[in-house]
């Protein structure tokens, strides 16, 4: 299992995400760096932790599509491989973000608004380099598209699969920086059964040591953490083997 760190972007600076509430987020309080620019934050990351990958949320793209190509640019220069995403919805957009350096894009159930495209705009682009998240909050689907209100999130997974994908980030939004654990464990773990060889990333509310050989021996092959590297309740020595 690989520690993938996380930067979450709003107006254009690194924030601390908590349990979904995204009006509410305030530039980070870091152990790690004083300074909470996007790009210097990576850069201290890779040199405190020797990361190697870094999920990257643009709030601003996601929420008002103003993505900080610059910034994500930047950090591309660092030699991270970035998995981000910016509220992606076309083939256009994606070819954007493959421009400016990112390695895998994002794309979200949140975002997409019509979730019939994702065969044909898969059919169009390396499914290597693309990811699909289920998004959750307090354990049901966060959607753009109403036709999938109120349905089982492994009903989506199924039709991601469906679809062509071989990468899933599975999130619950409410749990994202409360440092209560990770609650999409066994979600993960069902939808990992549904295909051997996929690949699952999952996080939010990782606490301590104990979430990680949790989320490790739930079979997920990343674990995304942000708040808990920043206050300092992971040490890079409580990491050891997984970066």
């Amino acid at each position: 299992m690989q520690i993938i760190p996380v930067i979450d972007i709003r107006n254009g600076i690194a924030v601390r995400a908590v349990a979904g509430e995204r009006s509410q987020y305030r530039a980070i309080e870091s152990r790690i760096t004083a300074n909470a620019d996007p790009a210097h934050v990576l850069k201290e990351l890779k040199k405190h932790l020797n990361s190697s990958a870094c999920y990257i949320a643009d709030l601003d793209a996601i929420e008002r599509q103003q993505l900080n190509r610059c910034t994500i640019a930047e950090m591309a220069r660092t030699g991270v491989s970035l998995i981000v995403d910016a509220g992606a919805t076309t083939v256009e957009q994606i070819e954007g973000l493959f421009e400016i350096g990112v390695d895998r894009v994002v794309l979200s159930s949140e975002s997409i608004s019509d979730l019939t495209q994702l065969k044909s705009m898969i059919g169009r682009l390396d499914p290597a380099s693309l990811i699909f998240s289920i998004d959750l909050k307090n354990r049901n689907l966060l959607v753009g598209d109403p036709r999938w209100d109120g349905k089982p999130p492994l009903e989506m997974a199924r039709f991601a699969l469906e679809c062509g994908f071989h990468q899933f980030i599975v999130l619950d939004l409410a749990a994202v920086g409360t440092g209560d654990g990770v609650p999409t464990l066994e979600l993960c773990q069902q939808i990992k059964g549904l295909l051997p060889g996929i690949t699952m990333i999952s996080g939010g509310g990782v606490a301590s040591a104990q979430c990680v050989t949790q989320a490790a021996r739930a079979g997920l092959d990343g674990l995304l953490i942000a708040s808990a590297l920043h206050d300092g309740r992971l040490s890079k020595e409580d990491l050891a083997g997984y970066l």
